[in-house]
């Protein structure tokens, strides 16, 4: 025999636990594999877990780490699959395999929505919307894989994309994010820039150039107060929650504080997370400062426990909380960790709670 798990022999599919198995039957040509495999003379296959073999057999297979179910429209890792549970899995691979009774569908609609699981459906409504705002021929629009139509649909269910917005402020905002953007992921940062920006300003009664002016202005005062938060610790693939707490701890140590993913979302987070409206010179400084001084008070006090996976299967998401204030940090597919937001607590929720104390 050739192939095991945690050390221990696959003689056959059996070897493997019902999700493991499941997992595995999701990718195309992943169960004849493992027969083959078992019975192979050749080399061994040594995996350290479950979530370890699927992963590989679809590289492997397919040198991508999305499996396509095609009667769900859904591309998918098998790892995150694995998290769904098993009841989740043999009601999906029903559905899958051509069962669509009103139950069936009704369970498969309720799994995507509480595992954020999206379909080609979903995706072809993110294209609609750049259509709807006038920018689907822009040039930084012409490469969409799955992370660049991620980024777009996600802003779908924003708040500072929809119902604080309307359809021509949206427009404005759009044109102004295609203009500073030189990827996809900038477009949707730039995007809700702009719309939180103006809202806050209260200029919605000034006209679009202004707007884009001060929205202009207001940007190129943040991005160089950020230039030296770029740098951001690095896990390995399949990283578990105590490896990624472990690496923000180590990165924080060495007095390095941890980072943006990218320029423009650093921008997002100081004008969406911290009262910034127009300040300039030291008072911008003083902000970014106390926002990122903050945020790495809260993640050395408290390390990150539990991920949320991504559809990806390799992308994670740590929510964090502590003393009233929440963060949030990404692992990215390549490992590389990032901080998504900070929320201090609000002053009314702090005076609040100091007057309980006090009592």
């Amino acid at each position: 025999m050739t192939v095991s798990v945690a050390n221990k022999m696959i003689q056959n599919r059996a070897g493997l636990t019902d999700l493991g198995r499941l997992a595995l039957a999701f990718i195309d040509g992943g169960s004849e594999w493992l027969d083959w495999a078992i019975s192979n003379a050749g080399p061994r296959y040594d995996f350290p877990d479950e979530s370890a073999l699927v992963e590989q057999v679809q590289q492997g297979l397919h040198a991508t780490r999305l499996a396509l179910l095609p009667n769900l429209k859904l591309m998918v890792s098998p790892v995150k699959l694995m998290t769904l549970g098993v009841d989740s899995l043999r009601t999906l691979a029903d559905a899958e395999s051509g069962d669509t009774s009103a139950t069936v569908s009704a369970q498969v609609k309720r799994i995507l929505a509480d595992h954020n699981l999206l379909t080609q459906d979903d995706f072809a409504a993110g294209a609609s919307f750049l259509a709807g705002l006038g920018v689907s021929g822009a040039p930084v629009f012409q490469f969409m894989g799955f992370d660049e139509q991620l980024a777009v649909q996600e802003l779908l269910y924003r708040k500072e994309s929809q119902g604080t917005a309307n359809p021509e402020l949206q427009k404005e905002a759009a044109a102004f994010a295609v203009d500073q953007a030189r990827t996809v992921q900038e477009f949707a940062d730039y995007y809700q820039f702009y719309l939180i920006y103006v809202n806050r300003l209260g200029s919605l009664t000034a006209t679009p150039d202004d707007r884009k002016k001060r929205a202009g202005g207001a940007l190129d005062t943040i991005l160089p107060q950020l230039f030296g938060f770029l740098e951001c610790p690095q896990v390995g693939p399949l990283a578990a929650p105590a490896e990624v707490a472990r690496a923000v701890s180590d990165w924080q140590k060495r007095g390095r504080p941890i980072g943006f993913a990218r320029l423009s979302d650093g921008a997002l987070q100081i004008v969406r997370d911290t009262a910034f409206r127009d300040e300039t010179g030291d008072a911008v400084r003083v902000l970014v400062a106390g926002y990122l001084a903050g945020a790495q008070a809260l993640l050395s006090a408290t390390p990150p426990q539990r991920g949320i996976m991504g559809q990806d299967g390799a992308s994670c998401l740590f929510p964090v909380f502590g003393k009233g204030n929440q963060a949030e940090i990404q692992m990215g597919a390549a490992g590389v960790i990032s901080l998504r937001c900070f929320r201090p607590d609000p002053p009314a929720t702090a005076a609040a709670a100091a007057t309980t104390a006090a009592a």
